[in-house]
């Protein structure tokens, strides 16, 4: 009798003790889903078939679904990207994860169909003797139409910064139009001349005609730059020859620097080297330096304003623009391409910001210093294509 009595006494204990253990991993599994639902990351556990065994409730909320819904669907209906050909033969597999970017996000598909761009990256995970695979997927909409609107707004203000531009250098753009429309005017008066006194001299008419046509060509030619700096549209990148933009820069500013008492001179040593880029954002920036280093010469006993190029090394272009006035102050130096930094007096204090920003998205930069000799120099480097 008291054995049967200590016995039961021992099953007792046991059962306390396995109720105890079973309620401690009870609580222990609802702190852990708990902490995975706070999770600010949509969580999936894949097993090697590719079905969903758990989701987290921001996966839920990110793919449409209630959270009973979720466990058993096939990952590939959510991430189409994981339709592979491992999972196809129900065979564990790795899926890679591949850097985050707007042209190659990988995408995610809601419930109602909707695609969306998303970071998704896979870790594997042994249970039970099996290779299952932890999915985290961020969803990157609203990051993706931030920097839509980002761009937008940066392109917006380079924009006016080309409207302010033109606007600066309208006298120079007047006299270059003005020039070839005045000779075309000429031209065919002194035709007109020519048929009414000899009809027979067509020689004499031939040439006045071939010139006509080239100062036609040449006011068309000073018609479509304008444009091409006034028009805003998305960035039209293609092969250039940096010493063909630099003298086009030259050739539409030219007339505005002799207005200025500006003398300009050209050290071109790159003719063959080409880069890829905007030829309109690229003349923006020279241009723009051209301007302020007219500025800076203003009222000087010497003003020589110098653009150079070069290959500092052979995956690189450099082009200069120098000054003889006053140089940079060594206060401003640190400051000068921040935005809204001016010494003008009706500056916006947006065009260095501006460059800068433009050539960040050619993959190069920009950087001022003081000459020794007096003035200062701002050079600009960009990538060779291959």
């Amino acid at each position: 009798m008291q054995a049967t009595e200590g016995g039961t006494a021992k099953e007792e204990v046991r059962m306390v003790a396995l109720n105890r253990r079973e309620g401690d991993r009870s609580r222990a599994e609802e702190q852990l889903r708990a902490l995975l639902d706070a999770v600010p990351t949509a969580l999936l556990l894949v097993d090697p078939e590719g079905a969903i065994r758990y989701a987290n409730d921001r996966a839920a909320s990110v793919f449409g679904y209630a959270r009973c819904e979720m466990d058993g669907r096939v990952v590939a209906q959510l991430l189409p990207e994981m339709q592979c050909e491992g999972y196809a033969r129900r065979a564990p597999v790795l899926v890679t994860e591949r850097p985050p970017s707007p042209a190659c996000d990988p995408q995610g598909r809601r419930r109602c169909g909707a695609l969306f761009p998303a970071e998704v990256m896979v870790n594997p995970l042994k249970l039970d003797g099996r290779v299952h695979r932890v999915v985290s997927v961020n969803d990157l909409t609203e990051k993706r139409c931030a920097e839509q609107e980002i761009a937008f707004e940066r392109e917006s203000m380079a924009h006016m910064s080309r409207v302010t531009l033109v606007g600066e250098i309208s006298g120079s753009l007047a006299h270059e139009l003005n020039q070839p429309l005045a000779a075309i005017l000429s031209n065919a008066q002194a035709a007109l001349r020519i048929l009414r006194r000899d009809p027979g001299e067509i020689a004499d008419i031939r040439e006045i005609l071939e010139d006509i046509v080239e100062n036609d060509q040449r006011a068309g030619e000073v018609i479509r730059r304008l444009r091409s700096l006034l028009r805003r549209e998305c960035r039209s990148f293609g092969p250039l020859v940096v010493d063909d933009m630099v003298q086009d820069s030259i050739r539409i500013i030219r007339n505005d620097l002799i207005n200025r008492g500006v003398e300009y001179r050209l050290d071109l040593r790159a003719p063959i080297s080409r880069i890829h880029g905007d030829t309109v954002q690229l003349q923006q920036v020279l241009l723009n330096l051209i301007l302020n280093a007219c500025e800076a010469m203003a009222g000087g006993p010497q003003r020589v304003m110098t653009v150079c190029t070069h290959a500092p090394s052979p995956d690189l272009i450099r082009v200069e623009v120098r000054d003889t006035g006053p140089g940079i102050d060594p206060d401003r130096m640190d400051t000068i391409f921040a935005p809204f930094q001016t010494t003008k007096a009706n500056g916006l204090g947006m065009g260095l910001a501006i460059c800068r920003t433009l050539l960040r998205a050619h993959g190069g930069r920009i950087e001022a210093n003081n000459l020794p000799g007096g003035g200062a120099v701002f050079h600009i480097d960009l990538p060779v294509l291959e």
